[in-house]
């Protein structure tokens, strides 16, 4: 049979193998000359489009280079004090103390109850942390741990003792017949002493403190039934008012410490320092 690309293929031939390539395809009677130029094409395109894909996969532009890998601090893991600087608010409560809530009574058959003191938030029962002298720590392990004698009621007054030092922990000022009580912003100072007052007697001398401090020491009330803590002041006229808690937050550069306050009149004391934030809490014996 006369092949019409014979001629061709042996031009061709003498081109190299690519060119011998082409000449086959030609030689097969069912493949035109258009297709085979056209697959020939098509497979260039294909090794162009491969060729650039593993180079671009290689050796990444600047469209696909990466950033550097950052450290990336949650603002869960600051602490109170570090959150505070930075205008951040404070950790969320972990414990939330509801008094209407069942609790554990305190244990009536033990002459001596040796315990630490929460404090919490008033209005919203968040907790703050826990009484470590007169200041609010987070850290109940550096908390302070008192001694008390187990009251009998709520209205039973009874002395707060540090359980190392034997201590008393007492509510003073530096003024003999000092007010507490409405209508005044008076407030009272949290301190240890040896010296122990009679209930209901009022302010006493301690000579042990410089300046005199004028104490009172049997003032603590401990419900049994819900741990809650209240203070009462005699005043000199013989007068006696429940003593309210409030925390204050002050901030030095990175540190941050809360402060424990002893007032008569929340109303009174807020409106005496207006720029400062007080908040009204609760103190709770943690058994």
């Amino acid at each position: 049979m006369h092949n019409p690309y014979k001629g061709r293929q042996q031009t061709f031939s003498t081109q190299g193998p690519r060119v011998e390539t082409i000449a086959c395809l030609f030689e097969r009677p069912f493949v035109k000359p258009q297709t085979a130029f056209a697959m020939f094409s098509l497979i260039q395109v294909l090794s162009l489009i491969l060729a650039m894909a593993t180079t671009s996969l290689a050796s990444p532009g600047p469209y696909l280079r990466r950033s550097p890998t950052a450290t990336v601090v949650q603002a869960r893991d600051f602490t109170n004090a570090e959150r505070f600087s930075r205008g951040l608010p404070p950790l969320a409560p972990r414990v939330l103390y509801n008094p209407t809530r069942v609790r554990r009574s305190l244990p009536s058959s033990s002459p001596t109850i040796v315990s630490n003191v929460g404090v919490f938030n008033k209005a919203t029962g968040a907790s703050v942390g826990y009484v470590r002298g007169a200041t609010v720590t987070t850290a109940e392990s550096s908390s302070t741990t008192f001694a008390f004698r187990s009251p009998s009621s709520a209205s039973d007054l009874v002395e707060l003792n540090d359980n190392s030092s034997g201590l008393h922990y007492v509510l003073a000022s530096y003024t003999n017949g000092y007010y507490v009580g409405p209508g005044t912003y008076n407030s009272l100072i949290l301190t240890t002493t040896t010296l122990s007052t009679p209930a209901g007697s009022g302010q006493q001398p301690d000579y042990t403190k410089g300046p005199i401090q004028y104490s009172e020491s049997p003032i603590w009330s401990i419900d049994p039934s819900t741990g809650v803590v209240t203070a009462y002041w005699v005043n000199s006229n013989g007068s006696q008012y429940q003593v309210y808690f409030l925390s204050y937050v002050t901030t030095v550069g990175t540190s941050s410490t809360t402060s424990l306050i002893f007032t008569g009149d929340v109303a009174a004391y807020k409106v005496q320092f207006p720029t400062r934030i007080f908040t009204e809490v609760t103190l709770v014996v943690s058994v």
